[in-house]
């Protein structure tokens, strides 16, 4: 759950920084509307329900895109409620995935529609996924999304580069749009990764940008290493916060302003595992 898992933990720095924004902005609420956007938004590029069965997918070299498309199908998706909501099925070396009413951790963003992933390769090592969405809905507004990623194999290693991005109108009417760029590196014999990227950002007036440097993580287990950053600038509101990882279940959040914070967040390490 390479990608989801990431993307959750970056997720977790600009929620945090909702507090900020909601005390900042009482006479503007779209400092809040970016933190709980950022989030959804990260939260959507995280739940296509396809880099987890690519990444998980055995094999020295790169698969024929049939049969990893097949994997894709059969491998289990997570993260997605109610039961039930999303399904996947497969054309040749297409797959695609049916969301119906289908939010994800945080809650904040109810999607329906179709995202559609094609599979192709570029040598014997690596193959490449294109996903794009089709008549998707995030809160009942159109949302715009893609991703292309390249997975190079050896042996039992797996390293990824992925850019996705995201737009749409927030439930106030705000216009948004994200990119969100990661490079994986990863082992499917120890289930550990090494993660690195940015998501840049927009909502309304203000911007949002996340990075995560340094992650390091394995299946069933708090993150050893790594941090991640969260900033939101814009009129009436800029802010900042710190969340780092060293192996515990909390992650103490440093937020520095003119009255600098302090918080411990608690993690749910098994839900967000890496596989």
């Amino acid at each position: 759950m390479l990608v989801r898992t990431v993307l959750a933990l970056t997720a977790l720095a600009a929620f945090t920084l909702a507090p900020i924004t909601m005390g900042c902005a009482a006479e503007d609420t779209d400092g809040d509307e970016a933190s709980a956007t950022a989030t959804s938004a990260l939260q959507t590029q995280s739940q296509d329900g396809v880099m987890d069965g690519v990444l998980d997918t055995s094999g020295d070299a790169a698969p024929e895109p049939e049969v990893v498309a097949q994997h894709v199908v059969d491998y289990p998706l997570s993260g997605l409620s109610p039961a039930g909501c999303a399904t996947k099925t497969r054309s040749g070396d297409v797959v695609t995935l049916a969301l119906d009413s289908c939010t994800g951790p945080f809650g904040q963003v109810v999607v329906t529609g179709n995202l559609v992933a094609t599979f192709s390769k570029s040598s014997s090592n690596d193959l490449h996924v294109d996903i794009v969405a089709r008549d998707l809905l995030a809160n009942g507004r159109a949302l715009a999304y893609a991703s292309q990623s390249d997975v190079h194999f050896e042996g039992s290693k797996r390293v990824v580069a992925y850019h996705g991005s995201s737009s749409g109108i927030t439930k106030r009417g705000k216009d948004f749009s994200r990119t969100t760029d990661l490079t994986i590196a990863a082992d499917i014999a120890t289930h550990c990764a090494k993660i690195d990227g940015t998501s840049k950002g927009s909502v309304g007036k203000y911007d949002v940008d996340l990075s995560v440097n340094g992650f390091e993580g394995c299946r069933d287990a708090c993150p050893t290493a790594g941090a991640a950053h969260a900033s939101v600038d814009g009129p009436l509101v800029k802010a900042s916060v710190d969340v780092p990882f060293d192996g515990g279940d909390k992650a103490h959040a440093t937020i520095p302003a003119r009255k600098p914070r302090e918080l411990d967040v608690a993690l749910d390490c098994q839900a967000n595992e890496t596989e």
